[in-house]
């Protein structure tokens, strides 16, 4: 008897995911850089049409998630981090089907609200947690680094008197330098924070592992494979340059041309937007099936080689 309350679930099939081995880490060559992003485009670009409509609807129920939020005061703001990881099973999915030649399915992409459900909320809690434990660390620099100058503010603005000029002295060339380290030392707890997630989804949908345990193996990966990913991450950097030039010189160009109707402006601006949306949600596709390229090489999924490549 079915029961009508049962929510849906994903039709993973024999053969699915959780039928091909996620083996530990190895590292790969520093070419596999280009390659990860090589396989994704060929993945993406057979339904490009279909994975950005993907990707606006999970931007969509993100941006719905945050405006949620915003009503609940402190934790909401980590909303979108918790339900994240559930989200982006179902994109991982996604990949998973076009890697292995299925048909574009967009039921597959809420899979992670029926299949490892669990796991991947838990997998969203760690974030959330590592999320505070990095705000703290980047507060606590911060009173270290601009303790006189924070509290002469503050103590300006409670006593509703004019701030003394001695207490700020140090918001000259000092503060400049301040500023940079206290930069630099939020890119250095930056990286490992992002290394630790960077396979931690794949690894709990894909790899049966524990959301503690995944963000070990997934520190591992990208340090033992630092190379290539440092050449991965510099791969895309020449394309949004590129972009970049291309809508600049469009905007340019309209302005030349139509610099003297507002109405054609804001008509250009519009088609601009579009196309600059268009793009972006591409691009976060590809981006997407790049990591799970990247996860299937690194972690022998499937014994996969660059050879193993899908033929689209």
């Amino acid at each position: 008897m079915t029961n009508p309350y049962q929510g849906p679930e994903a039709d993973l099939g024999p053969d699915g995911p959780a039928a091909e081995r996620v083996g530990p880490p190895r590292r790969r060559p520093m070419g596999h850089g280009w390659l990860w992003w090589r396989r994704a485009w060929r993945l993406t670009a057979a339904n490009r049409v279909l994975w950005c409509l993907a990707l606006l609807v999970f931007m969509a129920v993100v941006m719905g998630i945050s405006l949620v939020g915003l009503f609940v005061p402190v934790l909401g703001n980590f909303a979108p981090t918790l339900i994240g990881p559930v989200l982006v099973a179902g994109l991982m999915q996604l990949a998973w089907r076009r890697w292995h030649d299925e048909e574009f399915d967009f039921g597959q992409l809420f899979a992670g609200f029926s299949v490892r459900t669990g796991p991947l909320f838990l997998t969203g809690l760690t974030q959330v947690v590592l999320q505070i434990l990095f705000t703290l660390v980047m507060v606590v620099v911060a009173l270290v680094l601009f303790g006189p100058e924070i509290a002469a503010l503050f103590s300006a603005a409670f006593q509703s008197a004019p701030v003394d000029p001695a207490s700020m002295a140090g918001l000259g060339p000092m503060s400049v330098i301040k500023t940079t380290l206290l930069m630099l030392i939020m890119m250095a707890v930056s990286i490992p924070y992002m290394a630790m997630i960077w396979f931690q989804v794949p690894l709990v949908l894909f790899g049966d592992r524990r959301p503690l345990p995944a963000l070990k193996e997934s520190l591992v990966a990208v340090l033992r494979n630092w190379r290539p990913m440092l050449w991965y991450g510099l791969v895309p950097v020449p394309f949004m340059l590129l972009v970049a030039l291309v809508i600049g010189l469009l905007l340019a160009g309209a302005s030349l041309v139509f610099g003297g109707d507002s109405l054609a402006m804001v008509l250009v601006g519009v088609l601009t937007g579009l196309l600059a949306l268009v793009l972006m949600l591409f691009f976060m596709a590809v981006t997407m099936v790049s990591i799970y390229a990247s996860f299937r090489d690194i972690f022998g999924v499937g014994d996969d080689e660059p050879d193993a490549t899908p033929d689209l």
